[in-house]
Parts: structure tokens; C-alpha cells; sequence
């Protein structure tokens, strides 16, 4: 086992300094796209529908592109993905990002999820998500002759970054701090490199973005990395209920949270002590890429007590999305566990 990881973390630290990879991403990226592009401007049933027969009536047009092809297991081979599905949806787990092969669009090959947590965290107007389902090969190293497995649960990171309905990132690192503390874990900066960008059959698109994403993947790592470092040095006697904002006297909405909090919590058995909405005023929360509003948040924060008799402090999110003219109705946005103070075990008195 410890061989095993050993070999890992030599494959993915093999030269792998990002100025070295880059060159050969884009290299690699402008003939795959260029490739790919070729490919679907010579073949005039590209713009129609798939034919029906297959599992789900697909276009060309929902596809994305792989800058560089990621290698999916199937049966006791490798099969080669160059195009997937990006499909976000909402589940049970919270904001999911699937990516599904074009040969097997019905197949959540690779799932993303993000968490309150990790949204709030994540550079502005950015969305980050961590793997938490499937596996895929890669190459890696300075001359791109390393094979890499990445998937969960390993000593290297896979994590993703939604940057627009058809543009996500797929980066990794080696995984510091295990998710201890509550908190989620960070990535070494020295190791942080973008596997793979996942967008349109727009050859530029790709390359500037394998240039431009690793500074913003950096700043949410780093973000994590601070996070991390303050649950660390927090005592029990440090963790208080933050001060109550203007919202708290908003009593829809204060009745509203209760509601949501009580009927989440009430699943692991925890009761609702107190209940404070921080907030003064919404968020807004525009796409940097794009510059349209995506939606607006407030955030408050509850005791609860466990069914083990701790106490914990815990935040919360209510979000109404933009629809164009104006915002919907509010939806609870979730419980927040791991942004500092939030998830800390506190002084029941």
C-alpha cells in the first residue's frame, strides 16, 4: 500500500511544474480540439439530432469538449473521452456536476458536488466542486509519458471548478489536512495542476483557459488552506454566536430558516437552540465570466445540541436564484458545516 502511494504521488510530481505541463497541454489541446473541430465541421449530420436508437435523443450541440482526452474504465478496457454532457442538477447531497461520455450519455461517469461551504469559499463568481464519484486515467509528467488513475479517496485531490454553463475546470493536487476539523482539506500550491478544461469546440477558448484557471483555482485552494489553519488553532471557549443582522428582524424569512434548520437537523437526531440571520443585506452573486447575475444570499447561524448531548455551532444559506426580471422565492440554501466558525464544537452554556 505504501509503495502504491508512493508511486502515485512520484507520478503526479514528476516534473510537474505548471509552466512545463502547460506548454504541453496547449500543444496537446490545439490538436485535439483542432481535431475534434475538423471533425464536426466536415460532417454535416452533426448539426441534427442523434439517431433515436441511441440511449437518450442527444445533439452535437450539448456536447463539450475535452482539451485533452481523459480515459474511462469500461469492461477490462480503456476507452478514450474527448466530448462529454455537463449536467448540473440539484440532489439530495446538494449541487451536483455530472459529466457524461458521448458514447454513453446516459452515464454519470464523473460526479462533482459542491456544498455550501465550498460555494461560499470559492473566488467570486466562481462556483468550486469536489469529485466525489467515479474514476478516470490520465497522462501526466513534463513529456506527458506518466499514466495516471485519479478518482476518491486517494492521497491526490481531484476537484472542479464551474466557471459557466458550458466552461468547467477539472484540476488536482495532493490532498493536505484530510478533511479534519470539520473543515474540507486543501491542496499543496506547489502541486496544483489543470488536468483538463471542458468546454465548447472553440480552439482559443481551451487555450486560454489552460492559462487563466490556475490562478483561480489557486486562490480557492489557498482560501481552504486558511480555512483549514483557523479551525486548527480553534479552542471550544473561541467559538460563539455570531451577532445577529438586519434580516433577524425580517420574521418571514427568520421563520422560514427555522423551519428549514429544525427539519434538517431533526435527521441526525440534533435539536435547534438558537437561531440568528447575520445578514444586513443580500449578495448578489454574478458570473465573472459572463457578468450575468446568477443569484443573491443571506446567511445566518444556529446552536444545535446533538443527540450525544454536544453542542455545535452551524450556518446556514437561503438563496433566491435570478430568473431574468427579477429573483424567485427563497429556497434554503443548506447547512453550513466547514467555513470557520461554522461546524466547531462549542461550550453548551
Amino acid at each position: 500500500m505504501k509503495n502504491n502511494i508512493l508511486l502515485l504521488f512520484v507520478a503526479l510530481s514528476f516534473n510537474f511544474t505548471q509552466a512545463q505541463l502547460g506548454k504541453i497541454l496547449k500543444n496537446k489541446a490545439k490538436t485535439n480540439v483542432e481535431k475534434a473541430i475538423g471533425k464536426k465541421e466536415n460532417n454535416p449530420k452533426n448539426s441534427q439530432k442523434m439517431n433515436t436508437s441511441k440511449k437518450n435523443d442527444h445533439s452535437e450541440d450539448e456536447l463539450l469538449y475535452l482539451s485533452y482526452p481523459f480515459a474511462m474504465q469500461s469492461g477490462m478496457s480503456l476507452v478514450g473521452v474527448d466530448r462529454v454532457k455537463l449536467r448540473r442538477q440539484m440532489t439530495d447531497m446538494g449541487d451536483n456536476i455530472d459529466l457524461l461520455p458521448s458514447h454513453d450519455p446516459e452515464y454519470a461517469w464523473l460526479r462533482f458536488l459542491t456544498t455550501p461551504e465550498l460555494e461560499l469559499m470559492s473566488p467570486e463568481g466562481y462556483i468550486g466542486y469536489e469529485l466525489v464519484s467515479g474514476s478516470f486515467t490520465t497522462k501526466v509528467g513534463s513529456d506527458r509519458s506518466q499514466t495516471l488513475e485519479l478518482g476518491t479517496g486517494q492521497p491526490i485531490l481531484v476537484r472542479g471548478m464551474f466557471i459557466a454553463e458550458d466552461l468547467f475546470i477539472v484540476y488536482a493536487g495532493s490532498h493536505e489536512g484530510g478533511h479534519a476539523f470539520n473543515v474540507p482539506s486543501y491542496m499543496n500550491q506547489n502541486d496544483i495542476t489543470v488536468l483538463n478544461i471542458v468546454g465548447k469546440a472553440d480552439q482559443q477558448l481551451h487555450l486560454d483557459w489552460l492559462e487563466k484557471a490556475l490562478p483561480i483555482v489557486r486562490q480557492f485552494e489557498a482560501t481552504l488552506e486558511d480555512n483549514y489553519k483557523q479551525a486548527q488553532k480553534a479552542t471550544m471557549a473561541s467559538i460563539k454566536m455570531p451577532k445577529p443582522g438586519a434580516f433577524n428582524n425580517d420574521t418571514a424569512l427568520k421563520n422560514f430558516a427555522k423551519t428549514k434548520v429544525e427539519e434538517t437537523i431533526a435527521k441526525d437526531g440534533a435539536k435547534l437552540l438558537k437561531l440568528n440571520i447575520e445578514s444586513n443585506d443580500w449578495n448578489i452573486v454574478k458570473n465573472k465570466y459572463t457578468g450575468h447575475i446568477m443569484y443573491r444570499w443571506i446567511k445566518g447561524a444556529f446552536t444545535e445540541k446533538n443527540k450525544n448531548n454536544d453542542c455545535y455551532l452551524q450556518g446556514f444559506l437561503i438563496k433566491q436564484q435570478y430568473n431574468g426580471s427579477g429573483y424567485s422565492s427563497s429556497e434554503f440554501g443548506g447547512i453550513i458545516h466547514g467555513q470557520m466558525p461554522y461546524g466547531q464544537q462549542m461550550n453548551c452554556q
